[in-house]
This record gives structure tokens, sequence and C-alpha cells, in this order.
């Protein structure tokens, strides 16, 4: 009976993979009847490695193997960036775990009251689950230091109850320069920077009361302070030069044709981060959606732009000369770590001082979860060279927009987001230089990116 045990896990796990192959081609909006069949054949694998093992002492007398065990589990604690079960800011918790061990139980905790809030008894080593649980933000500014929030989340061994690990909802102002005894000899291009998309597009605003425009043009639920402090390093910036505008400044931040706000609104967060710390900051200048083509009569738009940053910004920037190669020690020797990256050649050819080579955006253009993984995983097998940066979020068609098919970029994002997670919490993290997600509260990019930097800085992939 023992012996002939595995091929019925063996049969499991195909039909497993006969469900995940057959939902891919048939309900691929179905993201959440996905991962559970993908967590369950997880389950399988991991109960089939078990049992196994214990077929062969009993059949042979011999000793089982030690499984070398290389990283710490990691959890975290996510905010889904949609509506769902009457509850908006909904907490997500994630889980990626190397050495599992079965009965292992997620404990929410509330860290005001002292009172868990959420327990779930994990059914295999990697997955997410809803909490039902809604976040409030703050509603003051964070501060320049770290700052641990209202929830963190503990991994405990069903039995004894002990504590395997913790993970708190955290701000990370200063991450680059709280690691700089480890940080400070790695490039800038060999790092893994957590990005974002779109990064002006943000509102702070219910998204229960969005319009059916916003829903395809929101792309952060966060200012762009506050994703500094939270943790973003490099920013997608989109502007735009309105001639018939009013106001002193013409230069206005958009997402494709609909401006979002003044360019001088997102200009002060920057300033006021690099006042009050020593991160290094990449501004992805790449694309100009309105005004920049040349055909306002006496307007140079671009130099309007650039003298702009360097009448605001002009004390931290970088000089180009530095290049990608630039160790992190480099840029604090003299006090400068704002890099400007931008994406026209003529301008960037002008102001070859202080405006960098442009960033490699690579985009799937993809439609669905399938696609952006195949497209990823082609890009990581021969990644591109010099700074790029990994474009991790789905993209709406104009049939898609007229339709609402696919229900506005929060649907989208929250599609794809923890499967991202998963991504570069595996070897794509020791790979990747800029990743920019879509409302990233919904992933842990800074986190992963912190734990390979880590990592990297010693030559290793692994934590122990």
């Amino acid at each position: 009976m023992f012996h002939e045990l595995p091929i019925y896990f063996f049969q499991a796990i195909h039909k497993c993979t006969y469900l995940l192959d057959f939902y891919k081609l048939t309900c691929g909006s179905n993201i959440r009847m996905y991962s559970a069949i993908a967590n369950f054949r997880l389950s399988l694998l991991f109960l089939f490695s078990a049992q196994f093992g214990f077929i062969f002492v009993a059949s042979s007398n011999t000793t089982r193997p030690q499984k070398t065990v290389c990283k710490k589990p990691f959890i975290d604690i996510l905010i889904s960036p949609v509506f769902e079960n009457g509850v908006t800011n909904q907490l997500e918790l994630i889980w990626s775990i190397e050495d599992f061990i079965p009965g292992s139980m997620l404990i929410l905790m509330n860290r005001g009251t002292g009172k868990a809030e959420y327990e779930y008894k994990l059914p295999g080593p990697m997955g997410f689950v809803d909490t039902n649980i809604a976040y409030k933000p703050l509603t003051t500014t964070y501060s320049f230091k770290k700052q641990s929030l209202e929830y963190y989340v503990e991994l405990r061994e069903a039995a004894s109850g002990s504590v395997l690990a913790s993970s708190s909802m955290e701000t990370n102002p200063t991450w680059m320069k709280d690691n700089a005894d480890v940080f400070s000899r790695m490039s800038i291009r060999e790092m893994m920077i957590p990005g974002t998309h779109d990064t002006g597009a943000s509102t702070e605003e219910d998204n229960m009361g969005e319009s059916r425009v916003q829903k395809y043009v929101m792309t952060q639920d966060e200012t762009v302070l506050n994703q500094l402090i939270l943790g973003i390093r490099s920013l997608d910036l989109r502007v735009a030069y309105y001639s018939v505008k009013n106001e002193t400044s013409k230069l206005y931040l958009n997402h494709g044709l609909q401006s979002i706000c003044p360019f001088s609104v997102i200009v002060k967060d920057i300033k006021t981060f690099m006042e009050n710390t020593r991160e290094i900051v990449i501004l992805d200048f790449h694309q100009f959606p309105m005004g920049f083509n040349g055909k306002i009569p006496n307007v140079k738009p671009h130099a309007i732009l650039v003298e702009y940053l360097k009448q605001e910004l002009e004390p931290y920037i970088a000089p180009a000369n530095l290049t990608w190669n630039a160790k992190l020690q480099d840029f604090w020797r003299i006090n400068r770590t704002l890099i400007i990256a931008y994406n026209h050649e003529e301008t960037q050819d002008q102001y070859s001082d202080i405006l960098w080579l442009p960033v490699n955006q690579r985009w799937a253009n993809a439609q669905d979860l399938y696609a952006l993984k195949h497209y990823m995983e082609v890009e990581f097998t021969h990644p591109p060279w010099g700074p790029w940066a990994a474009m991790t979020e789905l993209t709406a068609t104009g049939m898609d927009i007229f339709t609402d098919d696919m229900k506005g970029l929060r649907t989208m994002a929250s599609s794809v987001n923890k499967e991202v997670t998963f991504w570069f919490l595996g070897d794509w993290g020791n790979r990747a230089h800029i990743v920019a997600c879509d409302f990233f509260r919904e992933t842990s990019i800074v986190k992963t990116a912190i734990m390979w930097n880590l990592r990297k800085a010693k030559n290793s992939t692994c934590d122990i």
C-alpha cells in the first residue's frame, strides 16, 4: 500500500495542473479560483514530499535527508484597492514559507488593542487570503522616521503557539540610508528599486465614488510624498504642457490625455522628501503626452520643463557623469541623490550635465495575468542592458474602457498584484532593477526589494 500512495499524489497534482490550464484558457478573469487551485497544488506537492520521505524511511531503513533552508519565512499585510464584500481598503495577508510546518497559523494583530483580529490556518507554503477587515489610513502626514502602523502579523506554530516570524505595516522613509553599511558599495544599477507606474495619478478619495473616467485614470492611492515615505524610490512621471492654461504654470501631470494636477504639486512633494532624507530617488520622465510635439510656435516645452526642475530641485540633482554604475556612497559623498532620467535624446544631449540616460521601460501591454507573466518570463530570461523597469501592470484597451469589462484599473491591479509579489520573491528579484506597480500597497514590492538588496550586498540568494 505504501509504495502505491505517491501515484495518487501524482494523479491529484496532474488533475490540478489540468484545471489550471483550463482556467487559464476559459476563465482568465476568475483569478481567485485560479489562485485557490494553485494553492491546493502547492499543498499537494508539499504533502507528497513529506509523505514520500516517510515512505522512504519505512521501506529502506535509511536516514531521511534534512531539507536545506536558506530563506526566512516571508509574511506581509497588503491593502486591497478594490471595494469588495462591503469593505474598502481591505487588509490581505500573503505568505511564502520555505520551511513550512503544517498547521501553521497567521495571526493579524491590532497594535493599539494588542488583540488578534483575524486568524488563518495556512493550507500550504505559499498563498494569500482576504481578511474582510477595513484599514483606515492615517489622517496625518507620515513622519520622516520609520513608523510601525496599526497592524502586524505573526506566523505561529500551531502546536506550541511559538512565533516563527512577524511583519509589521510600516513606513520606510530611509531604508537605503538605514542600511548604508551594506548598501554603500552597491551600484544603483545592481539594486532592486521599488517603483510606481503613473506615479502622479493618485487619489486619496474613497474608491467607491469613482467615475467611469477615474476608474481608468487613477493608479495609486497615496500622494507622491507618501509613496516616497512608504519606500518607493522610482517615480514614473508623465508631464504635459498646456499653452492655453491660464495658470502661471502650464506644466501638468497627466495620465495619457487626462490631466491630474499641476506638476508643481508633484515637485513640491519630491522637494519635501529630498529636504528631509538622503535617499537616492529616480525621476523617470518617459512619456510627454501633450504639448511636447513641437507644434506650439515659439515654445520649447522640454527646455521649460528642465529649467523648472533645475530651479526647484538643483541642490539635490546628481550629475549625470556619475553614470548608472555609480555606487550609493558616490551619491552620498557629494550629497546629491536625485537622478533625473529623461527619455528625449535631443534634450538629454542639451542638458547632459544633469539628465541621465533614460530608463528602458518594458511593457507587456497585456490584458490578463497570464499574458503579463509570459512577457516577463521572456524579459527575465535575457534582461535588458542598462537601467530598465519591469512594468508589472495590466493595460486596458480602448474597447475595454468603452465596455468596462475589466471593471477599472483597481480591479485589474488586484488581479495581478499578489502574483507579482510571488514573482519577485523568487529569482526574478535577484535579476530585477526597477519594478513598477499600480496600487503598490497591494504588493510587497518595497519589503521584497529591501530583502533582495540585503542578499545582493553579500553576494547571496539566502537570508540565513
